[in-house]
């Protein structure tokens, strides 16, 4: 393929609905361990209403984000580099075309390892079939004999 620039963005909603969902309990579960302790003893400490509000506003702050990460862009494939979302606070890992050591796919996992040791996982069950599909080609067109895939054990073999 080896177009100039392109990305891919995050497409399984059912897996970020799920984490939005797990953070909403969260900040359900903070505001309603402050309302049983103010019920018990009709006050709160200043320290645990602060704590519990902190908490709750970061819980809420993690259901937006993971609401809206079919929205961003997952991996961004330019000239001679790659750029992969490293996650809530990370910034985004970048390794250039000659860094890239080896690429090694091991079911719906892809690892790249840069020359100075350092790793990126790229999970393809967050994107659809036909773009992991494309990630994968361009990763055989881009690194050719650094790509190697390992099959996965078949359970049955046991």
């Amino acid at each position: 393929m080896m177009i100039s620039e392109w990305s891919i963005q995050y497409s399984n909603t059912s897996i970020w609905k799920k984490k939005a969902r797990g953070a909403l309990i969260n900040m359900l579960a903070q505001i309603s361990i402050l309302v049983m302790i103010l019920f018990m003893n009709g006050r709160a400490d200043e320290f645990l209403v602060y704590l519990t509000g902190g908490v709750a506003v970061i819980s809420t702050w993690q259901m937006i984000y993971y609401l809206k990460m079919p929205e961003r862009n997952y991996i961004q494939f330019e000239d001679q580099a790659i750029d992969i979302r490293r996650g809530i606070t990370g910034p985004r890992w970048r390794a250039a075309d000659e860094e890239v050591k080896r690429v090694q796919q091991v079911g719906d996992v892809l690892t790249l390892r840069k020359e100075n040791g350092e790793d990126k996982e790229i999970y393809l069950e967050n994107v659809t079939e036909a773009d992991a599909d494309k990630i994968i080609k361009e990763f055989q067109e881009r690194y050719g004999d650094r790509m190697h895939t390992v099959p996965e054990k078949n359970e049955s073999s046991f």
